[in-house]
């Protein structure tokens, strides 16, 4: 069953001066208890994707322009304000990238898990917070530690504070916004662990924003590329990383070191990502490909089928054309 899905979802950010084209017509499904990895370079929209998940795009200047996010069949589009408040922290809740700016500095640790417990359950404020003092401990910190201030956790344990308050009401489907980039590797491994336990725990869904292709692997279930915006290979994760066929996925492949191969220098994507205010015309990635041709810089590629769930939007690429592009389910 799908949990969510988003259709032709189109978001900008309106200036006087000028308009950023944050994100542009794009197609994902999520399904109950699964993880999907949206996977790109900085600027590519994927946060902004995520907030407009949550109707939290800040307006002015972003607007969503078009398109549907339906959540359990109902368009979240179309909520009011009050619908979205339940809906937020009960049952769609966001792991944002940076823990220092994500807690409030001057309120207790387990004052700020029981704020959503109370806000979203029927309970009074002790049981609120014997409930804050479990999700505590369920993310590996001491029930004790709760009436402690952010500033006397550690990075990692700030990052499992945000955890904890994000899963606090169990919600159906949890979006982890760069969750481990603040993080040394260990305590990333032990974060990621940890959030797998809980997500299979509570059959939670996931959308997980990632530059690690790495960490895609290891937790998701799909993947989706994006680009500029646009999604520009979804499947699978045997498509992805055994199947790789869009130009930019495999550039990204390229870029990250490899054990069994010696080299002198990494092999980057030349150039820098467009600006989202001035996209190059034909395919948005055209300017950095290797394997560009004039179509590509006159003609924007169409969703590519190239086998069953494995979509590409690249000219080169074959198969049968149409569906829902990006639909990743």
């Amino acid at each position: 069953m799908n949990l969510l899905e988003m259709k032709d979802l189109t978001v900008q950010y309106e200036t006087d001066k000028e308009t950023v084209y944050a994100v542009n017509g794009i197609n994902l499904t999520i399904k109950e208890g699964e993880t999907l990895g949206l996977v790109g370079e900085t600027g590519a929209g994927k946060t902004t994707a995520a907030l407009a998940i949550l109707q939290l795009v800040p307006d002015p200047p972003g607007k969503i322009k078009g398109g549907e996010i339906l959540f359990d069949g109902a368009d979240l589009n179309r909520a009011s304000a009050k619908e979205m408040r339940k809906i937020r922290g009960g049952q769609i809740s966001m792991i944002f990238q940076d823990p220092m700016t994500a807690l409030n500095p001057i309120m207790p640790v387990g004052e700020q898990i029981a704020e959503v417990i109370e806000l979203h359950s029927e309970c009074s404020k002790a049981e609120a917070m014997t409930r804050a003092m479990r999700m505590l401990e369920k993310v590996g910190i001491q029930a004790e530690r709760a009436s402690e201030y952010p500033h006397q956790f550690s990075g990692g344990m700030k990052q499992r504070v945000v955890i904890a308050i994000a899963l606090a009401c169990n919600p159906r489907l949890l979006i982890a916004d760069e969750p481990t980039t603040a993080l040394d590797v260990s305590i990333q491994a032990q974060v990621l662990e940890m959030m797998g336990e809980i997500k299979q725990e509570l059959n939670t869904s996931v959308l997980l924003i990632t530059h690690d292709l790495g960490v895609v692997a290891e937790i998701c279930d799909k993947a989706a590329i994006m680009y500029a915006g646009e999604i520009v290979e979804a499947g699978n994760l045997e498509d992805i990383f055994d199947h790789t066929e869009h130009p930019y996925t495999q550039g990204l492949f390229d870029s990250i070191p490899k054990l069994d191969v010696k080299c002198d220098r990494l092999n980057p994507i030349r150039g820098l990502t467009p600006n989202p205010a001035q996209l190059p015309e034909g395919c948005k990635f055209h300017p950095r490909c290797p394997r560009c041709t004039e179509r590509c810089k006159i003609e924007e590629p169409k969703a590519v089928e190239v086998s069953p769930g494995h979509l590409v939007k690249c000219h080169l690429c074959g198969g049968q054309e149409g569906g829902s592009y990006g639909s990743v389910g």
